[in-house]
């Protein structure tokens, strides 16, 4: 009873307004308009049904930009999603592209070299900052021994130190411990190279009556029988007298970006003197 006192007028509206709409429904086939209560009725109940009519297409609307904005939502994910793996598409391509041309370059370089050789990828580096060394992924099953040369398209890499059945490690060039006889391409003037801390080359035991300089070729010798006479090791980029005037101190720039080593060819030959 007192929620009937409080609320009795929204209440008597809201029968009314339910009255009248039941109202116009059973009179909908009867021309409502001919009858006097009836067009007193629509006049009062016209701007109510004109408010909930409003507020069902405004639902209607709210509902269908919902949809709208959902179906855009998963549309810019498969966009998403497709230009990623055309972007994907692409750097495939670009790494199959490059990898055809080194493999070309060491195919090239293969046909100049008179010795039986197997090609291989650097699979990893030593974690260690003692040596310089990367593994590549063939092995003994391969023919593969240690104190064999290795080289790539750009020139001389290293040596093999050790390998397993089907991994072997190679000592890079530019490790100090790594050593390789050596000459001069225009002027025959001889020495060895050595590895240095900076990532260099040295050109050693070259007497100060040699003609060394700026721009030479530095070639691998052939005498100690690790490598094969010719193969590109560097380029001098500096030279000095050294201390007591006997020797220079010769500088050079490799031919191989070690940091960027990919693929190599080991030479299957080894040092005379160990057969």
């Amino acid at each position: 009873m007192n929620f009937f006192r409080k609320y009795r007028i929204p209440i008597i509206v809201g029968l009314f307004v339910l009255g009248a709409l039941a109202y116009f429904s059973f009179s909908a086939g009867k021309g409502v308009e001919r009858i006097p209560a009836g067009r007193y009725l629509l006049e009062v109940t016209g701007p109510v049904q004109r408010g909930i009519t409003g507020v069902g297409q405004w639902f209607n609307s709210i509902w269908r930009h919902y949809f709208a904005l959902v179906q855009a939502s998963e549309e810019n994910d498969r966009l998403k999603k497709e230009l990623a793996a055309l972007k994907q598409r692409t750097v495939d391509r670009d790494e199959l592209e490059l990898a055809n041309r080194r493999l070309k370059k060491l195919l090239e370089f293969k046909k100049d070299l008179d010795f039986p050789m197997v090609a291989a990828e650097v699979v990893g580096t030593d974690p260690s900052a003692q040596f310089k060394t990367v593994i590549i992924n063939k092995g003994a099953t391969d023919g593969v021994q240690p104190l064999m040369p290795v080289v790539c398209a750009q020139g001389a890499v290293g040596r093999v130190v050790w390998s397993s059945p089907h991994y072997a490690k190679l000592l890079l060039l530019i490790d100090p411990n790594s050593g390789v006889d050596v000459l001069v391409q225009r002027s025959r003037a001889r020495g060895v190279v050595e590895g240095a801390a900076d990532g260099e080359l040295r050109l050693k035991y070259v007497i100060h009556t040699e003609d060394v300089r700026l721009g030479d070729k530095v070639l691998t010798s052939g005498a100690a029988g690790v490598y094969p006479k010719g193969v590109l090791v560097g380029t001098v980029s500096d030279v000095r007298q050294g201390p007591g005037g006997v020797f220079q101190i010769v500088q050079i720039d490799p031919a191989v970006d070690f940091g960027r080593l990919e693929e190599v060819l080991v030479l299957l030959h080894r040092r005379q003197l160990d057969q």
